[in-house]
């Protein structure tokens, strides 16, 4: 089944350089991507926890302030949602 694609000139160019530098056909690197774009696509989506998943557990509890009037706060909090550290 043939489909009609129209890209701006410089999607064009961008296609034929990038066809000539894998050695493929223009056509061939268009279904690679519309393939891969697809496949992609119908993956389970992903949550919000998979997507931060690698920056848990990277850094540590806050310092104490240092001043007398914040710290005082910060210890209230901590207690308040018995917080560690």
């Amino acid at each position: 089944m043939a489909t009609l694609i129209q890209f701006l000139p410089e999607e064009q160019a961008l296609l034929e350089t990038t066809a000539q530098r894998l050695g493929c056909s223009q056509s061939d690197l268009i279904r690679q991507a519309v393939l891969g774009l697809c496949q992609k696509m119908l993956q389970k989506t992903p949550t919000p926890y998979s997507l931060g998943e690698d920056l848990f557990e990277m850094g540590d509890f806050a310092l104490p302030p240092t001043d007398q009037l914040k710290y005082q706060i910060w210890e209230k909090l901590r207690v308040k949602h018995q917080i560690m550290g």
